[in-house]
């Protein structure tokens, strides 16, 4: 089976190193370009050891383009990438923001896909410490990954799938849904909501410090019970309902922490409203 050639572009940035050192383990299975063309992520590439190629060399010869680049810079980027692409061949982008956005350039002779990992669950059994505190992805700890189609040919997403699951590796699962319902994962479901509440949760580590309550105790109490919790709501507990005392205090919390109208995230509109804000903070539509 020939390899599937591939060239990740922004190659020397946070999400390109992740992604291309990755792809840099399965060279059995691909034929990997670099493309970079910041001199500090050209001086990261060389100092891992690998060669910068000039994108008008590596896009042309590529099976499958990598984009990764920020959000904010779709727009500016995917026009030049997108203009050397062979015809049939196919790229994918790291974040469904400018693709909901519409500011990610397409064509009708290429394949468009969106792929996100979901990070190493803490209800996944890992195989190795070292897999076990692999918080982010990609150094060992199995995830599973989301992926959409934009618009193109089934056989190439499926390539790209494949390409995914080999820069995410070790992946479980890769899951195909719409373009919309991974952004509705990602901002609303983990960022405007979940990592809000997590970073209101470890503000109130430190306050618990304030009050004299020993750090160590404070993380172990509320990490443990964060398991505990999660695995009762999301259903891996079977019909085990939390104490009527809980209930109670969850009552109070959507009271003193939640506003009444959160669930409004949850709707098309303000999602639309979100993304525009996130990829052009300069000017809030929320």
């Amino acid at each position: 089976m020939s390899k599937i050639v591939v060239s990740v572009v922004g190659a020397g940035g946070k999400m390109g190193t992740r992604t291309s050192n990755n792809l840099a383990k399965a060279l059995d299975k691909v034929e990997l370009y670099f493309v970079e063309n910041g001199a500090r992520g050209i001086e990261s590439i060389k100092e891992r050891g690998f060669e910068v190629t000039p994108m008008e060399v590596a896009i042309p010869k590529s099976d499958v383009v990598i984009l990764a680049v920020p959000d904010s810079l779709i727009h500016v980027i995917s026009k030049g990438v997108v203009d050397l692409m062979t015809p049939g061949s196919g790229l994918v982008i790291l974040d469904p923001a400018a693709a909901v956005a519409r500011e990610v350039a397409l064509r009708d002779d290429c394949t468009f896909a969106v792929t996100h990992p979901c990070h190493p669950s803490y209800f996944l059994d890992q195989d190795s410490f070292e897999a076990r505190h692999d918080y982010f992805g990609g150094l060992g700890g199995k995830q599973d990954i989301v992926m959409a189609k934009i618009q193109g040919d089934d056989a190439k997403f499926e390539q790209c799938r494949t390409v995914s699951e080999l820069m995410f590796a070790p992946v479980e699962h890769s899951f195909v849904m719409g373009i919309r319902d991974i952004a509705f994962l990602e901002p609303t479901l983990v960022e405007i909501l979940g990592a809000t509440a997590l970073y209101a949760m470890a503000e109130t580590v430190n306050k618990a410090v304030e009050k004299g309550i020993q750090k160590e105790a404070a993380v172990s109490f509320l990490s443990g019970h964060i398991y505990n919790l999660s695995a009762n709501f999301l259903g891996f507990l079977g019909n085990t309902p939390v104490s009527d005392a809980c209930k109670v205090a969850i009552g109070l919390g959507n009271k003193l922490v939640l506003r009444d109208d959160w669930r409004q995230i949850w709707e098309e509109d303000v999602l639309d409203k979100v993304i525009a804000t996130m990829l052009h903070p300069e000017n809030p539509q929320i």
